[in-house]
């Protein structure tokens, strides 16, 4: 009699302990997920014609950038997204691509930049920043880390009365809690120490 209690109680005890145990998998899960690292980042990136000899290079370390991010462990939830600028009498003065988690579509968009344009060496440095600051659909958590990265050659337009200067865009970030990085290409006398 004791022989068939035994496997009896035992096959009770781990069909009561088995939900206990999803559940405990489960709430391990959210936790995790909860402790994911999220990561935005913007890359704004100089597509002027004074990039040409140096846009490919740009566009492959933002690349090797990004995979940094992606392939760090713990695995961050990342969100990139792209502004390419120019200057007011171009094509287009800003191109953007929205914060997204579609990797592959990001890497097409970047690749499709082309260095045309520009003219003068200035450029619209400052409605580019202030576009990835204001117009980027940024998360509001303070517990997402938040980057721009500013990639170009030139400096920006100071003589544009209507452009936000990147003084004032980068107080903005600031108070958005995202960090302003540069990235210099290249290297044009007004933009080096």
């Amino acid at each position: 009699m004791m022989k068939k209690l035994i496997p009896t109680v035992c096959i009770l005890a781990l069909g009561i302990a088995s939900p206990v145990f999803a559940a405990e998998k489960e709430e391990a899960k959210k936790v995790a997920k909860k402790q994911k690292p999220r990561i935005e980042v913007c890359f704004v990136l100089d597509t002027t014609g004074s990039m040409g000899g140096l846009i490919a290079g740009a566009k492959e370390k933002i690349w090797s950038m990004a995979n940094e991010m992606i392939s760090a462990k713990p695995t961050p939830e990342i969100r990139i997204g792209l502004i390419g600028y120019r200057d007011k009498t171009d094509a287009y003065v800003t191109k953007v691509y929205q914060l997204s988690n579609d990797i592959d579509d990001i890497y097409g968009k970047l690749m499709a930049f082309q260095a045309q344009g520009g003219g003068d060496t200035p450029e619209s440095v400052n409605q580019a920043l202030n576009e990835a600051v204001t117009k980027m659909e940024w998360s509001k958590s303070r517990d997402v880390l938040k980057v721009i990265f500013l990639v170009g050659d030139a400096p920006p337009h100071m003589d544009y009365k209507q452009d936000v200067k990147y003084p004032d865009s980068c107080k903005l970030a600031m108070k958005k809690d995202i960090i302003v990085n540069t990235i210099q290409c290249g290297s044009m006398g007004s933009t080096t120490p």
